[in-house]
């Protein structure tokens, strides 16, 4: 069964290796001799073709390649195509080669014989793919093209023209135009017409195919979407603290049937991305999580989840069958026991007496209740207050800042001589709680601005009946707890120092030690995955969702 299941991967690399090859074997000297032999047997036109497509194919392979890894059915039908195009063509050679013949032979038998192995649908495109292929196309054939008249008639050209005129050559000759270089012989310049205006119709079919095999892109969240979705979380009194974030606009939902639990997601890489803990009702998670995984079987996403907690983590791995680790934790406010009193609330104790002397001082207030000229100038201050630093967040983040939809997300802001120093921005948490989504401040404001704010974030919270308040997500803080005991080894706290390298670009435990000040209850999160060969995958998958790794696709499938 394993080794079934293994086919489509067996076949993805030894189509990706052939494709490399292909590649090396036209640009790098010591593999064109061999390269060279097996086109002798093509006639002088066809000959000449295939080596100005080589490169171009070389990536075409790979890019199949990856569609058979992925069980793509779209993949397995061209694969099927250019195998018995491939077979076929043997026929008309001068020689023949059963070597080959009988190694297509064996790969196309094994995609008829495993073809239900290849069942996932394409992934979605969009209205812009057909103008990137034309574009990709485009530069690959120009290129390849270029190789032709350099690397394999450069001995037949007349005089030595500039690259200016082999660009031209190469460009007109894709509309069937003779360009200003000249070749030894007619016969010569017919051929490279001929093989450049064959390459010219490639460029027109590639963008055409596109154009007419697009797929319809994920729906995002839809309105009706995120109404229901921000109606579940509230009246759900054991919502996760993440749960409002399922309401980013960037992110898709996958429903139980009846609509009264979800799962938001986002496509990444090929990973189908969950976003948190599962919403709604707790008895129809299952069922969500079911839907989730059947959408991800028919294009042959890799499942996972991102910001898991221990609730839904054991409908996920009675499911699905997945495996957890363990990410780091949330720190969360329990209010009622909260007080800035004792000896271990010294330095926040400290910290507020110190700014408070400073004239700082602070109010707390639901968003929707500002005047509007206050929403517009913590609005300017939010984007200001970034210094330049991009937006970052997936699973525990929104993608927006004091907008219409949110008006029932609370703030706390700093003032300091009647101008604002800083805020914290709270997102709905069922309605007794709450979720810090950022915390802002002016860079020439005093420190411990946000040790203020945070304190009386609680003041507010004990006298307004808000239970809980979750402040940041603490990466990796079980490891760096267990690296500050005597009885740590040298693997735990080389891992420690490994990490404290990193934090110099990202707050890892900076960000720990200043949610510990708060003496917080620790709630842990989890990267849910299907198998150990899959973590990579999903690793580098979570890292571009929450931008810490940019991508240089803007669609994110």
């Amino acid at each position: 069964m394993k080794i079934k299941e293994s086919v489509p991967l067996i076949i993805g690399r030894l189509t990706y290796v052939f494709g490399l090859l292909d590649i090396l074997a036209n640009v790098l000297r010591p593999f064109r001799a061999p390269a060279n032999r097996i086109n002798s047997f093509f006639p002088l036109v066809a000959n000449s073709t295939a080596f100005a497509t080589a490169v171009f194919t070389g990536v075409i392979l790979i890019i199949i390649a990856r569609g058979l890894i992925r069980r793509k059915r779209r993949a397995r039908n061209f694969a099927i195509i250019l195998l018995m195009i491939n077979m076929a063509s043997d026929i008309f050679r001068y020689h023949y080669h059963p070597v080959q013949v009988a190694f297509s032979f064996l790969i196309f038998i094994l995609l008829i014989v495993f073809r239900n192995e290849f069942y996932a649908i394409s992934d979605p495109t969009t209205n812009l793919a057909p103008l990137k292929a034309f574009l990709y196309t485009l530069a690959f054939v120009i290129g390849a093209g270029i190789f032709m008249i350099y690397f394999r008639h450069k001995h037949e050209l007349v005089g030595n023209p500039s690259f200016l005129n082999v660009l031209l050559t190469v460009v007109e000759g894709m509309v069937w135009v003779s360009g200003p270089i000249e070749f030894s012989s007619d016969r010569m310049s017919n051929t490279v017409d001929i093989a450049l205006g064959v390459l010219g119709i490639f460029t027109l079919v590639v963008p055409l195919w596109s154009y007419f095999r697009r797929v319809p892109p994920i729906e995002r969240m839809s309105q009706e979407d995120l109404n229901l979705v921000k109606e579940l979380i509230n009246h759900d009194v054991d919502q996760d603290s993440l749960g409002y974030f399922a309401t980013r606009l960037d992110k898709s939902v996958v429903w139980s049937d009846n609509k009264k639990a979800g799962i938001a997601y986002r496509v990444q890489g090929g990973v189908m991305l969950a976003s948190g803990e599962p919403f709604g009702e707790y008895s129809l998670w299952s069922q969500a999580v079911d839907n989730f995984l059947e959408i991800a079987k028919q294009h042959a996403w890799t499942p996972a989840v991102m910001g898991g907690g221990d609730r839904g983590g054991e409908v996920w791995v009675e499911r699905a069958g997945m495996l957890a680790v363990d990410i780091g934790d949330e720190a969360v406010i329990n209010v009622k026991l909260f007080t800035l009193e004792g000896r271990p609330m010294a330095n926040v104790r400290q910290m507020v007496n110190r700014v408070e002397r400073k004239g700082y001082t602070t109010y707390c207030s639901r968003f929707g209740d500002l005047s509007l000229e206050k929403q517009k100038e913590l609005r300017v201050l939010a984007k200001k207050w970034r210094y330049g630093a991009p937006e970052r967040g997936f699973s525990m983040s929104m993608d927006r800042f004091g907008t219409d939809i949110d008006q029932d997300c609370f703030i706390t802001v700093a003032e300091a001589s009647g101008e604002t120093k800083g805020f914290l921005y709270f997102v709905p948490w069922t309605t007794t709680r709450i979720s810090l989504d950022r915390m802002q401040r002016d860079k020439n404001s005093e420190q411990g601005i946000t040790e203020l704010m945070i304190a009386n974030t609680a003041a507010y919270a004990k006298e307004n009946g808000i239970t809980h308040i979750s402040l940041n997500f603490a990466a990796f803080r079980s490891l760096f707890e267990r690296a500050d005991k005597i009885s740590a080894g040298p693997v735990t706290r080389g891992t420690r120092n490994l990490i404290r390298f990193f934090s110099n670009w990202f707050q890892v435990e900076s960000l720990y030690r200043f949610n510990a000040k708060f003496q917080p209850e620790w709630q842990t999160r989890y990267v849910l995955y299907p198998k150990a060969s899959d973590l990579p995958t999903v690793a580098l998958a979570a890292l571009r969702a929450e931008k810490f790794i940019s991508s240089f696709k803007k669609r994110s499938v």
